[in-house]
């Protein structure tokens, strides 16, 4: 295991895709003496096993902004660092049952045309032609989202993680952080298990251990709490395989692949997100 260096800009706590991101983005911004130290490996928190979906459908006009940039990077990093990312832009469909909804589409879209984002608001009848497997009954029209997407979250975190790399960013893998301390020269010391290194800035991304570093320089109850969820994994439907092999090279063929239907107010539900394939 290689010793730590002693002297840092900046410090980010936390190998996963929040940590590795920020250090590949001020990589990018051209800033230099960057390091990251994680506990494992990359991504083996809470990261591995997250969804990777990526949807456009934001009702924040600055989310927005962020979510169209990621898909855009994870469209472009394997070719700028040889990395597979594992990203599909499959598509996705929200479904409205009501006028109130249809109006709801309409002030999303326009977010979604001011950053740039494609979306369209289509007709009942116009679902058929996107995904004909959907029931129609109750459902006045969509909101479709053509770039929407999923990507592999290891892969990605992996990829930029090279990219950083490449940027002159070291990380450090195996080596769990013990303690901070805040110096007289306004610096902080981050204690490791592979020794101690001084920088000027330490970012907490720690993941759900956010927590117990906070609590490293005095801060108490940091919103980062671990959820319980739940997803339906199925064989191939063979309708579907059977469209996909026939449309492959069709733009909306795609989207019968792994397409994304979010239907509002069911079973008690604000969101329910139904993957038809796997």
């Amino acid at each position: 295991m290689d010793k730590i260096q002693t002297h840092a800009k900046l410090v980010v706590i936390g190998g996963g895709i929040l940590g590795v991101s920020l250090l590949y983005h001020l990589a990018k911004e051209g800033w230099k003496d960057l390091v990251l130290i994680e506990k494992g490996e990359l991504t083996s928190g809470s990261t591995w096993h997250a969804a990777g979906q990526c949807p456009h459908m934001i009702g924040s006009y600055n989310l927005a902004k962020v979510h169209l940039h990621s898909t855009n990077l994870y469209k472009q990093l394997e070719k700028e660092t040889g990395q597979a990312t594992g990203f599909h832009d499959c598509g996705s469909l929200r479904l409205a049952y009501k006028q109130e909804d249809i109006e709801w589409f309409h002030y999303i879209k326009g977010i979604l045309d001011n950053v740039g984002a494609p979306a369209e608001i289509i007709s009942a009848q116009e679902i058929k032609k996107i995904h004909p497997f959907i029931r129609l009954d109750g459902i006045v029209g969509a909101f479709y989202t053509p770039e929407d997407g999923h990507t592999d979250p290891t892969s990605t975190t992996n990829a930029m993680a090279k990219g950083a790399r490449n940027g002159g960013a070291k990380i450090y893998r195996k080596n769990r952080v013990t303690d901070i301390k805040l110096l007289p020269s306004g610096e902080w010391k981050v204690f490791t298990e592979n020794g101690d290194i001084v920088c000027e800035h330490v970012v907490n991304a720690a993941g759900s251990f956010c927590p117990e570093v906070g609590e490293m320089v005095g801060l108490k109850n940091i919103p980062s709490i671990n959820m319980i969820h739940h997803y339906l994994v199925t064989d191939e439907h063979s309708e579907i395989k059977k469209l996909t092999k026939t449309r492959m090279n069709d733009r909306t063929s795609s989207s019968w692949k792994n397409l994304k239907v979010l239907k509002k107010k069911k079973l008690q539900l604000k969101d329910k997100i139904v993957k038809l394939s796997p």
